[in-house]
């Protein structure tokens, strides 16, 4: 408000609120780092225990990362039903 005006003058308008939706650019982001997430942690798994094959000299450890393997088709699997592909 300015020091010269009156009250009268100044009339406060609400802020105005809309919702912003997300550009295709941000969703293909979004869908990118849900897919390297989702996919990474079952090849870590796979990776921890192969290499402890490897330190331990162990034929055992391949059962985890055969574990992982198989975590890492169903995770796939998953992120393929659930990602969607139709949106503009």
């Amino acid at each position: 408000m300015s020091a010269v005006a009156s009250t009268a003058e100044y009339a406060a308008s609400p802020p105005s609120l809309e919702v912003v939706a997300a550009s295709p650019a941000q969703v293909a982001e979004q869908e990118m780092y849900r897919w390297m997430m989702w996919l990474g942690l079952p090849s870590l798994v796979a990776a921890i225990f192969m290499g402890a094959v490897f330190a331990t000299s162990s034929i055992w450890w391949v059962s985890g990362a055969l574990m992982g393997v198989i975590g890492l088709i169903s995770v796939v699997i998953w992120l393929s039903m659930t990602s969607c592909t139709n949106s503009n």
